[in-house]
């Protein structure tokens, strides 16, 4: 994940610390389950679904059972801090929300299911032009591109 110029911090551990204090904020506790969902996606950048949460909180020895993890994802999802993002062929993945309100929209190969985030300036600005050109106030968007990967491509 990259590094933050301002700070020196990344993106994930901002979003980290704005997810715990919007919790306490918003008068929820941050028991060892949810901190542990929030640490782990701040960590890995979000583009997760939520058996992989559980799975890897499981191999970290965390104290997070399944039902709590959705619970977790859950409430980030109703806070804003967490974006869920249906693919087509998959369980539902979950990203995080910058204060920035950077994002990014996905690849998959239609053959293996491996999932790449890209990032276009472009393509964002085409889909400000559409809402400029239509009656509608573009509030949010997901692009997911479907493909086969190089791997797939050679096997």
């Amino acid at each position: 994940m990259p590094v933050d110029d301002q700070d020196g911090t990344t993106p994930g551990s901002a979003w980290t610390s704005r997810a715990l204090a919007e919790l306490t904020a918003r008068g929820y506790r941050a028991g060892e389950a949810r901190t542990a969902v929030i640490e782990l996606l701040g960590a890995e950048g979000g583009c997760l679904e939520a058996d992989d949460v559980a799975a890897r909180l499981r191999l970290q020895d965390k104290r997070a059972g399944t039902a709590s993890v959705y619970r977790a994802l859950a409430l980030l999802s109703e806070l804003g801090l967490l974006h869920k993002v249906a693919l087509a062929d998959g369980p539902a993945r979950f990203e995080l929300v910058l204060p920035d309100g950077e994002h990014h929209h996905h690849i998959v190969c239609d053959g293996c299911g491996q999932t790449v985030a890209f990032s276009d300036p472009s393509l964002e600005r085409a889909v400000h032009a559409i809402s400029d050109q239509t009656s509608f106030l573009i509030e949010a968007h997901d692009i997911t591109l479907h493909g086969i990967c190089e791997d797939c491509q050679a096997g």
